[in-house]
């Protein structure tokens, strides 16, 4: 081809001015073209001074998007200079050509900003199938690390957060997801879930009047020492959770009252032997309730579990069936 049909190429594919296109070749199903910086100098990314000096180049493979169904290599010629300012501590460096591509990065910059999109807008799985409609085939576990290397907007005033945890690597390492609860946005990424990580963010955002949080200590004790002004909550999870371990507790500790007040009565002429008889403890004892949250639950437990084998005790005396004592007391034979 010559140097005019190159020119039209690189402008048809837009690469960045000073990107030249010295070859292409296609085929089937993918267009290799070898693409080189035609600048004479490059400035040192320490001393910011041009040098033209060359020390000698070596080619990256990057990837590009894809054009009409095809993938798009890139084989880029790097060139290395030698810097010529003698104070400089950088003796050789490797020209920066951000516009088309990042250092070490193995695709441009274009097709990584359309990688974030798709990830923002599908997330892993549905952005991998999303993707493979662009014809760019990317796994999940991929697209995700393309996306958590996005940095969140600044953070606007914010009166109402909502705090959790969050996984960067699931089991092994944990931060902290701030959202905008008004907004419903996210709003910024704690690196960890720690106390002292979380009190340094709130120290920042004064303005925050109201934290909803979960059940865990750290959280709260970051809220108290670093925004005392704010008021504490639980989230709409946590307070149905809450609800329904504390019913779970009670309904477990007045069982036997509920069955009482439920259940028919057992024939008159064939009273329960007395050594069969349900035994409770007395209410000042079963009543209490215990400083431990584990040890109250057992208690519970233990109290509906002995009442329903005195129950089926006491009706397998009398004579009734396996299958009528299991309709009566709401269990399987």
């Amino acid at each position: 081809m010559t140097q005019k049909e190159m020119d039209m190429l690189s402008s048809l594919f837009h690469l960045p001015a000073g990107i030249t296109m010295a070859s292409i070749h296609p085929s089937a199903s993918e267009l290799v073209m070898r693409v080189a910086c035609a600048s004479a100098s490059m400035v040192c990314p320490q001393c910011h001074q041009p040098s033209a000096r060359l020390h000698g180049n070596y080619q990256r493979t990057v990837a590009d998007l894809p054009c009409a169904g095809r993938d798009v290599i890139l084989l880029l010629t790097v060139r290395k200079f030698v810097c010529g300012t003698s104070t400089c501590p950088q003796k050789i460096f490797t020209e920066r050509l951000l516009e088309l591509v990042e250092s070490s990065a193995r695709m441009t910059t274009r097709l990584l900003a359309l990688v974030q999109v798709i990830g923002l807008v599908a997330g892993g799985q549905l952005g991998t199938r999303l993707a493979e409609r662009f014809g760019i085939a990317i796994p999940a576990s991929t697209l995700l690390l393309h996306l958590m290397k996005l940095f969140p907007p600044p953070a606007p005033a914010v009166r109402v957060v909502g705090v959790d945890d969050w996984s960067w690597k699931k089991g092994r390492r944990y931060g902290a997801i701030l959202v905008d609860l008004e907004r419903r946005k996210i709003i910024d990424l704690l690196q960890d879930r720690s106390s002292a990580t979380f009190a340094q963010w709130l120290r920042q955002h004064p303005e925050v009047e109201i934290i909803s949080r979960d059940r865990g200590t750290e959280f709260a004790a970051a809220a108290r020492s670093a925004a005392p002004q704010a008021r504490q909550i639980a989230d709409r999870f946590h307070v149905v959770h809450n609800l329904a371990d504390a019913l779970e507790l009670l309904l477990a500790r007045c069982r036997t009252e509920i069955r009482q007040a439920s259940q028919q009565t057992l024939p008159e002429d064939q009273p329960p032997p007395e050594e069969l008889a349900p035994f409770l403890p007395p209410p000042h004892i079963w009543r209490q309730q215990p400083s431990s949250r584990a040890e109250h639950a057992y208690q519970a437990h233990r109290a509906e579990r002995e009442d329903r084998y005195r129950q089926i005790a006491a009706l397998h005396a009398h004579g009734m069936t396996q299958a009528a004592i299991a309709r009566r007391v709401g269990v399987s034979p």
